[in-house]
């Protein structure tokens, strides 16, 4: 991502570990009520499943430069105890399917009303998992060059008449057209290799936690 002026993305939340590389400027990371301060040749690994906010604090002198690369060697086995966590992962790799109780009973062989019993008692609903991942496949598509706002949601499994715009910029504090002059300009490969699991990216140096 990248921007030659302050902005701001809220409630981001990875289904993945998000291995974050600054190149340019500033980036400022805030978690649990705490900001980390990332410069130039700085690495973070960014937890899954924990609300994070970022700042780019670009401006016309320097751009803010970072990437955010998804490390998605780790998935979860999709069983009772960890559902939610395992819902959430392969929505993001593989938003355009449906993903509704139905099709997670078939895929854990238990009744679909206890898919739901079982999110609902862990304090969670699947359409809101569904849509939460979406959206955050939204985001990566649309930073990394992957997809026009036209084209976005077929691609990431969003009704047709839904309105993906309010729903964005309601979650995140930006519009589908800020996010995407976020873009680098990564290829379109890049995406694609999501629904096969890619490696871990090469590391330039030791990241750290943000913890």
């Amino acid at each position: 991502m990248q921007s030659h002026f302050p902005i701001r993305l809220h409630r981001l939340l990875p289904a993945f570990p998000w291995l974050v590389t600054q190149t340019s400027g500033r980036t400022v990371i805030r978690r649990r009520g705490f900001e980390r301060l990332l410069v130039p040749g700085q690495q973070l690994i960014l937890q899954p499943f924990e609300a994070v906010e970022v700042l780019l604090d670009g401006d016309y002198a320097q751009a803010s430069v970072c990437t955010f690369e998804v490390q998605s060697d780790g998935l979860v086995d999709l069983q009772e105890a960890s559902l939610y966590q395992g819902i959430s992962q392969r929505v993001f790799l593989q938003p355009q399917h449906t993903w509704d109780a139905s099709h997670v009973s078939e895929l854990l062989d238990v009744p679909a009303l206890k898919v739901r019993a079982k999110l609902f008692s862990q304090g969670y609903a699947l359409t809101d998992i569904c849509r939460t991942q979406r959206l955050m496949r939204a985001l990566f598509e649309l930073t990394h060059g992957g997809s026009s706002a036209a084209g976005l949601k077929p691609r990431i499994g969003w009704p047709m008449h839904g309105d993906l715009e309010t729903a964005f910029h309601d979650r995140l504090g930006v519009s589908l057209t800020a996010a995407r002059h976020l873009s680098t300009s990564v290829s379109r490969s890049r995406i694609e290799t999501l629904a096969v699991f890619p490696p871990p990216a090469r590391r330039q140096q030791q990241p750290v936690a943000c913890d």
